[in-house]
């Protein structure tokens, strides 16, 4: 039995897309194995594995094209790696690591300095070479303890910001243009063409899984569009303490965060409010007057590899100036282990290999994890995934990618 890699086609595009919903232990609807055509999937980027025997297709893969926002508000091309399944009649065969690797050189070869990925088992990536870059949490709140002790808005607040209902007609105009002032401003954030919004904002019932459908809301500010919550009802009755599910909640300014939380918090008939994919560091536990009563789980988001580790690093700000020479270790990327130097100067970089001796060593993986500031150093030395060789290296290396916010994906792929 032997596996080779192969293109995917028009022709074979339905069955990959079933060996990857399979993969998965999902049925796919034919129509949503259309809209992934023609919304979202890129074919010249996806990969099947084939079964020469069978000619069946028994592992997927591929990667969708991003732009993502780095520390300092640069864009940079990213690989959306996504669609990783091996069949379980292939396990260990080595096709995973293969579609891997091909996926990583194609991306390469496209322009891409970085790739990305979601992962859904969080052991899983490291291997090659991704590191946590995104953390966030899940949240689940009792609407009656929703009350702040704290707010950006003052009594004496003049932006005029309220918020006001609109319909799925005017949400699909309206919030593309609130989420990417999001995005521009919020480092680990990534883009959303056209296509993608037609597919993030699909709510035919059978995606609903017994919810409402969506409810959007806006806020306004001065005559401009700051916020967007999109979200669902579940509720079995009209007397029924019901569930609020935001699916999504985006803001642009201070203001609209707390105008929208308050928003939010202030339903009739509500018993508990759920919200996915919250950014790490979001400051509604800090406002509210029992802070206690917002229950957060913490979890992985996005997982982050270097393609181009020079390039990578230049694209981002620092905030601090100085020299540091990074070793990398790596079996999985021989080629790009040895010592960079990292010339900070104003904020910018500039980055070469030397044969000097390093004054810290880690692999790419954790170069990765540390690159869009959403880990910091400490901890990994602590764990011993850092090495600190020249005397003061640790605090030189926090000083330099520690980041002022933390980073933020807001789209799930």
């Amino acid at each position: 039995m032997t596996i080779e890699l192969r293109s995917v086609t028009e022709k074979n595009f339905v069955e990959w897309r079933k060996a990857v919903r399979q993969g998965f232990g999902i049925h796919v609807h034919p129509e949503d194995i259309t809209r992934l055509r023609n919304d979202r999937a890129e074919l010249d980027r996806l990969v099947a594995a084939i079964d020469t025997g069978s000619e069946r297709i028994v592992g997927t893969g591929g990667a969708d094209s991003y732009s993502l926002t780095v520390p300092g508000g640069a864009v940079i091309p990213m690989a959306g790696v996504a669609y990783m399944t091996t069949s379980v009649t292939h396990r260990r065969q080595g096709a995973f690591s293969r579609m891997m690797k091909q996926i990583h050189d194609e991306s390469r070869e496209l322009g891409d300095i970085v790739s990305g990925l979601w992962a859904s088992q969080s052991h899983l990536y490291s291997r090659f070479d991704y590191g946590l870059a995104v953390n966030s949490y899940d949240w689940e709140i009792d609407p009656s303890f929703g009350s702040f002790s704290h707010s950006p808005i003052s009594d004496d607040d003049e932006s005029g910001a309220h918020v006001y209902f609109v319909d799925a007609d005017e949400a699909a105009a309206m919030l593309p243009g609130i989420y990417e002032q999001m995005r521009e401003q919020t480092a680990g954030s990534v883009d959303r063409t056209p296509g993608r919004w037609r597919y993030q904002l699909f709510d035919a019932e059978r995606v609903r899984d017994g919810a409402s459908a969506l409810f959007f809301a806006i806020c306004e500010e001065d005559g401009e569009q700051t916020g967007y919550v999109a979200y669902r009802m579940r509720r079995k009755g009209d007397t029924d303490m019901g569930v609020l599910e935001v699916v999504e909640q985006v803001s642009v300014t201070d203001t609209a965060h707390a105008t929208m939380w308050r928003f939010l918090m202030n339903f009739d008939l509500v018993g508990k409010i759920t919200a996915t994919n919250r950014p790490a560091d979001d400051p509604l536990w800090w406002m509210l007057s029992d802070p206690r009563r917002l229950d957060r789980t913490s979890h992985d988001a996005l997982w982050v590899r270097l393609l181009d580790i020079p390039k990578a690093l230049e694209a981002r700000t620092y905030n601090a100036d100085g020299q540091l020479k990074i070793g990398l270790v790596s079996d999985h990327q021989p080629a790009v282990a040895g010592t960079y130097v990292l010339e900070i100067d104003d904020s910018q970089a500039s980055v070469k290999k030397t044969t000097d001796k390093p004054d810290v060593i880690m692999t790419p993986a954790d170069l990765s994890a540390i690159y869009m500031g959403g880990a910091t150093p400490g901890p990994l030395v602590e764990a011993g995934r850092i090495d600190t060789v020249s005397t003061g290296s640790l605090a030189k290396l926090h000083g330099m990618f520690s980041t002022d916010s933390a980073p933020w994906c807001a789209h799930y792929f």
